[in-house]
């Protein structure tokens, strides 16, 4: 018999956060409120962000070193060219945000949603991730070098030029995905595609493989 499939574990958020924050300094610990506001090009040490909703916040070229974000729902929201070094996400979704440029090497993340989300030139070198979910995204030139995602759903994404060489992908699946000229092929090793998939993740294969197609 198979595994049965693991889930991804939704954010607990209250439905109605009366306290609202439009201010994060370095150590602030905001838990059951609704983030507002512009935080770009900030460095911000050891936040700690609990049980909120995130909506239309801007940190845009902002640094964030060892900051936690457990149980919060970010909607609408800008981390183009963001730095997170040494951060831990859980149990956090991400709605229609931008994260173009967004460097996340080593990053923790459990739990993890991106949907609907532009992360072209993202960068999730040597990341970690458990019950990754990937919907819907821009995920072109991105790169996945050496990250740890088995078992994740990315789907509906533009994997376009993406890098996941020496991934770990094992057990994912990537219906409904953009494979063409993905970097890295060695690494669908143990992925599931849909038939429709079937000539690009080849040919993806096949140049990791160095193969060349010559009719001559």
């Amino acid at each position: 018999m198979g595994t049965k499939e693991e889930r991804r574990r939704e954010p607990r958020v209250d439905a109605g956060l009366a306290a609202e924050c439009v201010a994060i300094d370095d150590e602030s610990d905001v838990t059951d409120a609704t983030v507002r506001g512009d935080f770009s090009a900030t460095e911000l040490y050891l936040v700690s962000i609990r049980q909120c909703r995130v909506e239309g916040a801007r940190f845009t070229g902002s640094r964030l070193v060892r900051a936690s974000l457990v149980d919060c729902v970010i909607v609408d929201s800008d981390l183009s060219g963001a730095r997170l070094d040494d951060c831990r996400l859980e149990r956090v979704e991400l709605r229609r945000c931008r994260l173009s440029g967004l460097q996340a090497t080593k990053t923790q993340l459990a739990d993890v949603a991106l949907i609907d989300c532009k992360a072209d030139a993202a960068s999730f070198r040597m990341s970690v991730w458990e019950r990754a979910e990937l919907r819907d995204c821009n995920l072109v030139e991105s790169d996945f070098t050496g990250a740890k995602m088995p078992r994740s759903r990315v789907e509906g994404c533009d994997l376009s030029k993406a890098d996941v060489t020496k991934a770990d992908l094992t057990g994912s699946r990537l219906h409904r995905s953009n494979l063409m000229d993905l970097r890295g092929g060695d690494a669908l090793r143990g992925v599931t595609i849909s038939s429709d998939q079937l000539i690009p993740a080849a040919l993806v294969v096949f140049a990791s493989m160095t193969i060349r197609i010559d009719d001559e």
